[in-house]
This record gives C-alpha cells, structure tokens and sequence, in this order.
C-alpha cells in the first residue's frame, strides 16, 4: 500500500449544507455555520422541493400544495439568510424543485464545486423524504465531495467546532490513502489527536492466524501516515478484533472524539458496504459528527 508522499491541506471556501428547516437540519445548519465562521468559508443554503410529494392543486387531499411550498420555503430561507448575514456569515439560497432530492443536492454541490456537504439526519426514513433518512443515506453515497453528516444523538448546538480527537477507521481497501489524508488534514488544522483504526471482524481459525492478520494491519495502518504528520502529532493506529461498527464507536467514546471518519462506497447502500451497515449504525448512534468520503 502506497504511503502518503504530501498531505492535504484543509480548505473549505465552499460549504453546501442541505437544510429542509426542519430541527434535524437546523442541527447541520448550526454545524456548518461553525465551520463557515471557522474556515471564512461561503455557505449555499440547499433546499429540495420534492416534487414527487407535491400536487399543483391546493384543494388536493394527498400531497402537499406546491404554491404552499415555494411560499414556505422563500420565507424560511430569508430568515434564515437574514440571520446568517447578521452573523457576519457569507450566505447565499438555493432552492430546486426535483424529483429526486438526492441528485439535486450531489449536482448542486458539484456545480457549486463545493469542498463539503453538510447534512442531517435523524436516523430512520422520513415518509416525506425531505432531508431526511433516505436522503442523507443517498448524499453519502453519490457526493464526490466530503460529506459531514449530523446524526440524531450529536450536540444541536456546537460551541467549538475544533476537531482535537479524530477517530478514522478504515477497512485498509477502497482509496484508503486518500481517505487517511482527509483525516489528517482535518487534524492538522486543529492540532488534534488522531486515532486510526481498522476492525477485524472475522474469527480467526487459530490465535496464531489473528496474530499474522494483525501484524498485517498494524503495518497497513502505519503506512497510512506520512513521517510528516509526527511533528504535529502523534498518530496512535490500532488493530481491533470484533463487531465493526460497536468498535469504532467504543473507541470514540474511549478518546471523547469529536469527528469520525468513515469510507463510503459509491452507489452502495447502508447495508452493503464497509462491513454490514456500519455508516448506518456509526451515524445513528454516534454523539459526533461522521466525516464520509465517497469513493467508487
């Protein structure tokens, strides 16, 4: 495996955050406005009208009325830009009418060639597909950007949004060095402790066989950290032995972390990548942010 030869620096100068104004996207505006205010970032406030859900009829019995939700929407997003601006945050609105919210959020963020998405989720599927569930599972999937996603359990109001512990777990496959990099950048910025981890979910048919597989990972996990990173901090890699996602989230409970960093395969639903829906269960119960990088 390919050591890192030059870190990433971080520079987030465009943040896309989905918003529904909705209290689990009014949680990822808070987050994104931290780091908009952080990085001196410009923010674009994204806002799917779901026309799937939608009728033209304002006397329809089933769907929502879509001049009641333009109106809604231009008034919610004012406000909310009115108070971003007196925040001194450099905002700009985005509303899209689409049938699918998903590709609407990953091609607004691309036109907009944004550095990150932000999104919320609440952690199960919302029946109005807005913002929520189904939505973000697809944003983490197709963004060719980062994705911050906020779960259900993590702070709504984030007083400091400095990283100074970062878990990465990695599956040591799927673009592992760009990812570690990722990681590292978000540390670096922040001077943060990194803990970078890989799980071994598999029995081993002998303790001999789990000693050479972890000697295996163990040398993976160094390799993903360049010499460079030492003198800012120090990269602690562990191997770990059992259910996936209840290790990652131990060990950020264990280092009080405030980002986990994941892999996510593109195009792959929550229950089939990286291990057996691990993003899901990470994001869920997790009382950080998860950091996810999408790679094919």
């Amino acid at each position: 495996m390919p050591v890192i030869q030059n870190e990433i620096g971080l520079a987030l100068d465009q943040i896309v955050v989905a918003t529904d104004f909705t209290p689990e996207s009014e949680k990822a505006l808070a987050y994104a406005r931290a780091l908009a205010h952080r990085f001196a970032s410009r923010l674009t406030l994204a806002h799917v009208i779901d026309l799937s859900i939608a009728t033209p009829a304002e006397s329809a019995i089933v769907g929502v009325p879509l001049i009641e939700m333009r109106n809604d929407t231009a008034e919610n997003m004012e406000h909310t830009l009115d108070e971003l601006g007196l925040e001194g945050v450099t905002a700009q609105g985005k509303t899209i009418e689409a049938f699918d919210p998903v590709d609407a959020l990953v091609n607004l963020s691309e036109k907009m060639d944004a550095d990150l998405l932000v999104i919320g989720t609440h952690g199960y599927h919302s029946l109005s597909k807005l913002i929520l569930g189904s939505i973000s599972e697809g944003v983490i999937h197709s963004a060719r950007c980062p994705v911050i996603t906020i779960g259900p359990n993590v702070d709504p109001k984030p007083s400091d949004i400095a990283f100074r512990s970062i878990v990465f777990a990695t599956d040591l496959r799927h673009d592992a060095v760009e990812k570690a990099a990722v990681a590292l950048s978000f540390a670096k910025d922040s001077i943060a402790h990194v803990h970078i981890c890989h799980v071994i979910e598999d029995q081993m048919e002998s303790f001999a066989d789990a000693l050479r597989q972890q000697a295996r990972a163990e040398s993976a996990l160094s390799d993903l950290i360049p010499e460079a990173s030492y003198t800012w901090c120090s990269p602690k890699p562990s191997v770990l032995f059992g259910n996936v996602d209840q290790e990652i989230l131990k060990v950020a409970k264990a280092t009080e972390a405030d980002l986990i960093v994941l892999g996510a395969r593109r195009g792959a639903g929550w229950m089939n990548r990286f291990g057996n829906g691990v993003v899901e269960n990470v994001v869920g119960q997790a009382h950080c942010p998860v950091l996810t990088i999408c790679t094919s």
